[in-house]
């Protein structure tokens, strides 16, 4: 009985440091995830259109997978040129991304949890004009890291934001951490 004791935490304490390695292989799961998005910045307004975009590029670049589903409410000419303006958009966000096997959450698909390959890492998200990022964009990047960030799969995340309300001078963000990304063709 000590035996089969001390293999099982053997085996617990290697999954541990095979989960901690950074850049290895592991097995993983596409996790679904619905979240209500609520932009309260004042510094920068966006179309509805354009927050979906915004948020829409936020989530494909730190491995969601690309069928997600981004819907603007409180938005009176969604869909119409310039996708309407609103003081306080929202935003309804369906999208997957990986997660560990066993972390609780919705599966991706009804009934099934899909198994995927993946790796932890590095992520940043700073401002960037090649990924249309910019200072303006501090108190949405401030909101996203509050609302969605936290259900990535993510380690080792450092927060530097400072957002100073309708003004861009003294505005920063910088985040940085590992994230578990999708292997190619996963």
């Amino acid at each position: 009985m000590r035996a089969v004791a001390g293999s099982w935490l053997a085996l617990v304490f290697a999954a541990g440091r095979l989960m901690a390695a950074p850049g290895l292989p592991v097995p993983a799961v596409w996790r679904e995830h619905h979240v209500s998005f609520d932009y309260m910045g004042r510094t920068s307004r966006y179309s509805c259109d354009g927050l979906s975009d915004k948020v829409r590029a936020m989530l494909i670049d730190l491995g969601a997978r690309r069928d997600l589903h981004i819907s603007a409410i409180g938005c009176p000419q969604f869909g119409r040129p310039g996708g309407g303006d609103s003081l306080n958009p929202r935003l309804s966000v369906v999208f997957a991304a990986p997660a560990l096997p066993g972390v609780t959450g919705t599966p991706s698909q009804a009934g099934k949890l899909a198994p995927v390959q993946a790796r932890f890492e590095p992520f940043t998200i700073a401002p960037d004009a090649f990924r249309d990022m910019s200072v303006g964009d501090c108190e949405l990047v401030e909101e996203f890291a509050q609302q969605i960030l936290p259900l990535f799969t993510i380690r080792g995340v450092k927060k530097d934001i400072t957002c100073v309300p309708y003004q861009l001078s003294g505005s920063s963000y910088f985040l940085r951490g590992e994230i578990l990304r999708a292997l190619p063709g996963g």
